[in-house]
């Protein structure tokens, strides 16, 4: 009260003059004061809006990673089936193998849907030379990755030819980077010769399940390339042995008996539907291709015969595995030999899962 009261006093004392210029000083005041807390008010409305406005952007960027999320992985998924740093030294060797004179083709066939060149004669001719492959060196790239460095020498060729066969390897699927190229030309030829140093890249595609992990081991693919490894074929009544060539690794197997039955036992998922694509080459005597039971004399669809005129051919058989669960061991392939002199050689061999 006794602050009013001298207030009070204090505002009795003033003159007219004084007490308006006391109330147009308080009304500034209060303006200084309303305006400064408005522009802190605006200063924060527009760091609110634009935190929202980031907000907003990583959420539909987040979206829009979750809907695209299944391409990519089915994308990635088809990289590392070509890519895959499960594989052994010398199965990467055979992919690029096969890919480099594929190109060096002077029209190169086609590729199966698991990157696998087709099985089609070469009638056109090259359009470079490639007279050896040496083996190649393998090198750590990183973490999921490896890198397997391979020298080319080409003869004497054309340098349009050349130029041709470089944008075909640096085109080509298998992820090919050229690291060196070094051209040659006799003075008195037009003709050039080069030495190429390609790079593959090859990714980590391999899964590992959660017994896997816990021992540390990888259990075998039970779909996509298969490699051919004599070891892991069942033999009763033939020999089957591994067979090395410019085109790659194969198996040959050649009857002791008639009714001799080869297989290979993968396990695949039960009630899945598989489709597997063969590339054979068959003579002597009949022989059939099934796929069935381990153990079993015959095989789920019918047994398809072989042709037996030594010329390669491509086979496909389509096949649902028994109903169950988990897991269940197939022989596929189940090759059949009726006859004592039938040769059999297994050039390649690809499972793929059509539908669970």
């Amino acid at each position: 009260m006794a602050v009013f009261e001298k207030i009070s006093a204090l505002w009795a004392g003033l003159s007219p003059r004084e007490r308006r210029l006391a109330l147009a000083t308080a009304a500034a005041v209060a303006v200084f004061v309303s305006w400064t807390a408005v522009q802190s008010s605006l200063r924060s409305i527009a760091a609110l809006d634009t935190e929202i406005t980031q907000v907003q952007e990583e959420i539909v960027g987040a979206a829009n990673q979750i809907a695209h999320r299944e391409t990519v992985d089915a994308l990635y998924g088809k990289v590392a089936a070509q890519h895959s740093s499960a594989w052994t030294e010398a199965e990467i060797r055979d992919r690029l193998r096969q890919e480099v004179y594929r190109l060096s083709r002077q029209d190169p066939q086609g590729l199966d849907e698991n990157g696998i060149p087709l099985n089609v004669s070469n009638t056109s001719g090259n359009l470079v030379e490639i007279p050896s492959l040496g083996e190649g060196v393998m090198a750590e790239g990183g973490e999921g990755y490896r890198q397997y460095m391979l020298n080319l020498r080409i003869p004497a060729v054309d340098i349009n030819a050349l130029v041709a066969f470089l944008e075909r390897l640096q085109l080509s699927p298998q992820s090919l980077r050229i690291d060196k190229l070094e051209i040659n030309r006799n003075p008195d030829s037009p003709l050039v010769a080069a030495s190429i140093d390609i790079t593959r890249t090859i990714v980590d595609g391999a899964r590992k399940t959660a017994g896997d992990q816990a021992s540390g081991t990888e259990s075998a693919p039970a779909e996509g390339r298969i490699p051919l490894a004599a070891s892991e074929w069942k033999a009763d009544g033939c020999a089957v042995r591994a067979l090395e060539g410019d085109s790659g690794p194969s198996l040959e197997i050649v009857a002791e008996r008639g009714g001799a039955v080869a297989e290979m036992v993968r396990r695949v998922p039960a009630g899945a539907v598989f489709e597997m694509n063969i590339d054979i080459t068959a003579r002597g005597g009949g022989a059939r291709l099934a796929v069935g039971a381990p153990g079993a004399s015959d095989g789920f669809p019918s047994p398809q015969a072989l042709k037996s005129d030594g010329g390669a051919a491509r086979y496909q058989v389509r096949f649902t595995a028994p109903e169950g669960s988990g897991e269940t061991a197939l022989a596929c392939p189940k090759l059949l030999l009726d006859a004592a002199d039938a040769v059999v050689t297994v050039h390649s061999l690809v499972l793929r899962k059509v539908s669970e």
